[in-house]
């Protein structure tokens, strides 16, 4: 897989602020969900974002 494929301009109209204005507080941060991939089974789940911190290894 060659890398180069990936490279792409991003402009300022393409990213997002770091406090959007439609995100009114942080509750509805707390709501969103992200995918987990166990990669020794095989599996997808989907869980709350808040729950990040379980998933990252230490060092």
């Amino acid at each position: 897989m060659l890398t180069e494929k990936y490279d792409f301009r991003i402009t300022d109209q393409m990213t997002i602020p770091l406090r959007p204005h439609w995100i009114a507080n942080d509750s509805y941060r707390e709501k969103c969900k992200m995918l987990v991939l166990n990669r020794s089974k095989g599996e997808i789940h989907k869980v709350d974002f808040s729950k990040l911190t379980d998933y990252i290894k230490e060092g």
